[in-house]
């Protein structure tokens, strides 16, 4: 290097990402009614104390065995299901006046609420059940704009018919109702529908469990391409790994109700460290089938979120299960930068990944 040659100019460093979502601390129990009184006799904890958040731009999937609470969580964010306890924060713009605002969700109230859905909308798991079948495409779109008080006239038809295209159907499509599509056509107009007032974080319920393997590729594709397109957000429920693998920046894996293990997708596919993502990743099917299955089989059943057992909830199933999983609860921490987990020995156990 010559005397008048300048050094490389250090390279800024990268802002922090910003949360578009923060849960922390959320509960949601059902009580459970026994006798001719109805009286409460205890609660089932499908929500536990979970604690997350969500990044503009990124995919953050909940996975988990059925009965984990995933969907739950997903529901009570928004409050379809009202939450026991916690805090849902959300960056909105709607209560802002324009710019950016953190406010609890759970504190809102119905007018305020009512505006912060429009930035926060849902695609459901069934798009048969979810889908009036006495309304037209063109009703169920235009749907969230009415609820909304926006203005329906001539042009909104330009709107839907942009919406529909988008997400790969016909104008024609408009005035037909949703038993004349196919399963994956349906959910289709599902997602038009929960795009339709331009929303920053969507929640995706299983959007693809009830679809055929080809059709999962396509939807999962599309919501792909309009992340891009429109800076969306997305959580992604699901409990199909191989799935939540294609789409998730960062993957949360829920077991009755708690986060046991919440990484990057890479970190935690390759190098997990709760023993039951191991569990989990090990059933992941392998596109060679001449390779060696390597599955964990997990012994006994998922525990009763109504009379979770004591100290860790997974220790009644856990090959490294001591002594101290049985009577503490272990807390939830950061063990590596943006990897967390829930596990007494984590820092101890050589996991294997995919």
């Amino acid at each position: 290097m010559t005397a008048n040659a300048q050094a490389p100019a250090e390279a800024a460093p990268a802002a922090p990402e910003k949360n578009l979502l923060e849960v922390r601390g959320l509960k949601k129990y059902f009580p459970i009614h026994k006798g001719l009184l109805r009286r409460v006799a205890g609660h089932v904890k499908a929500v536990d104390d979970v604690n997350f958040s969500v990044r503009e731009g990124e995919t953050l999937g909940l996975v988990g065995e059925s009965g984990c609470g995933k969907s739950t969580a997903g529901r009570s964010i928004i409050r379809l299901y009202e939450p026991t306890a916690g805090e849902v924060l959300f960056r909105s713009r709607a209560l802002g006046n324009g710019q950016e605002k953190m406010v609890n969700l759970l504190d809102l109230k119905a007018e305020e609420l009512k505006l912060v859905r429009q930035e926060i909308s849902m695609v459901f798991q069934d798009p048969i059940n979810s889908l009036n079948p006495r309304m037209t495409v063109s009703d169920i779109v235009a749907e969230p704009m009415v609820i909304h008080g926006q203005k329906i006239g001539p042009e909104t038809e330009s709107v839907i018919v942009r919406l529909l295209e988008r997400v790969g159907l016909r104008p024609d499509h408009l005035r037909r109702y949703p038993h004349e599509f196919s399963g994956g056509q349906r959910q289709r107009i599902g997602i038009a529908r929960a795009l339709s007032l331009n929303p920053r974080l969507v929640i995706c319920d299983e959007p693809v469990s009830a679809l055929d393997v080809s059709i999962q590729a396509q939807t999962l594709n599309l919501l792909q391409d309009l992340q891009q397109d429109l800076n969306l957000s997305y959580i992604f429920v699901a409990h199909d790994l191989s799935v939540v693998q294609h789409i998730s920046d960062r993957i949360a894996v829920m077991y009755v109700g708690k986060v046991a293990e919440l990484a990057s997708a890479e970190e935690l596919y390759s190098r997990p460290l709760h023993p039951y993502t191991e569990a989990l990743l090990s059933a992941v099917p392998k596109p060679d089938p001449k390779a060696v299955s390597g599955r964990i089989v997990m012994q006994g059943d998922v525990a009763d979120p109504s009379n979770p057992p004591s100290g860790c909830y997974f220790h009644p199933r856990c090959r490294y299960a001591k002594d101290l999983c049985k009577t503490k609860a272990p807390e939830y921490r950061e063990v590596k930068p943006d990897h967390f987990v829930s596990c007494h020995f984590a820092e101890e156990l050589k996991l294997e990944g995919i």
